[in-house]
């Protein structure tokens, strides 16, 4: 079966699937199993409209209240792209490593290259209010990643990951965009027309249906989808408590590698290097030329310190300061 036929077999059911949530108002960890009982009488492929009566039984609503529900979940699907995708956890294109995460999502939502899932990716996060410094490193990494055809991973924030996708764009490297909100969604908003730009020429994916009504707490789920599409998370600078902080977390329990800068090790303002550089899966570099060698040299062969000349940025298509 073909991306765009696999692809069409699966909205249906996520129609019904986003249908059952919202009507319940419950979890997806507690809706799920519900939802898969439910196949076991009746295709879960087949419209909801078909068997509204089985859906209430299962779901605990009135049938013309979860009718209601399908038919405004139904309006905002439809807001998708014609060559958006949508893959069921268990495909064969379903990324293995997402679904090994403890509360992997039933679906994902795709818009682009979707091909950019098999190629090496590492993550480049950060603060959104980056210091000159941080902007530099954030260039340097991504050019250093896009010398050894590294696909860059951010989440379109402000800040270190505008930088990355921006730099990624402008060098020819591959980005993907991880998003916090629906593909149908835009935010923050200042980075419409670079959404627009990943969407054409990279990849952007997303948790989320057009159904959902976006929540702060969802761009941590948005950042632990990000580490696991990754061999390893760059945090090139971030406040104590900070987002990118919470995905280098996520990313050693997913038994990823993290990155940190020794000058933002040095910054005594900040509690989290220090404590984070103690743990395993940890590395520590001077300077971005050193990235890829670190990430991807195996731990019986790494050097004890990190040693190189720092490269100047070389980036001037588009301005970021």
């Amino acid at each position: 079966m073909d991306i765009a036929a696999l692809s069409a077999k699966h909205i249906q059911e996520a129609i019904n699937y986003e249908t059952v949530l919202f009507g319940s108002r419950k979890s997806e960890s507690h809706m799920e199993p519900i939802f898969e009982r439910i196949g076991e009488i009746i295709p879960l492929t087949d419209p909801l409209t078909l068997h509204p009566n089985t859906y209430a039984e299962y779901v605990g609503i009135p049938a013309q209240e979860l009718l209601e529900t399908h038919s405004h979940v139904k309006a905002r699907f439809l807001r998708l792209d014609d060559s958006d995708i949508v893959l069921k956890r268990g495909d064969g294109l379903y990324p293995q490593p997402v679904a090994r995460i403890s509360g992997s999502p039933r679906f994902l939502y795709l818009r682009g290259d979707y091909g950019l899932l098999d190629t090496k990716c590492v993550c480049v996060i950060g603060t959104r209010n980056p210091s000159s410094e941080g902007k530099a490193y954030a260039k340097e990494t991504v050019q250093e990643l896009a010398e050894h055809a590294v696909t860059v991973v951010s989440g379109l924030a402000l800040g270190i990951d505008g930088i990355a996708h921006i730099t990624s764009l402008a060098t020819g490297t591959s980005t993907i965009a991880v998003l916090g909100t629906a593909l149908t969604e835009v935010y923050p908003s200042e980075h419409r027309k670079l959404q627009k730009m990943i969407g054409e020429r990279g990849l952007l994916i997303t948790r989320f249906s057009p159904a959902t009504q976006t929540q702060k707490w969802h761009f941590l789920l948005r950042n632990q989808l990000m580490s696991s599409l990754s061999i390893g998370s760059i945090v090139v600078e971030d406040r104590d408590g900070g987002g990118a902080v919470k995905q280098a977390q996520y990313a050693l329990d997913q038994q990823r590698k993290v990155v940190v800068f020794q000058h933002v090790l040095d910054n005594r303002s900040l509690l989290w290097p220090r404590r984070l550089s103690l743990k395993p899966g940890v590395l520590v570099v001077k300077h971005p030329g050193t990235i890829h060698a670190r990430l991807f040299t195996p731990a019986s062969q790494a050097q004890p310190q990190d040693i190189g000349e720092a490269r100047p940025a070389q980036l001037s298509l588009f301005d970021l300061s």
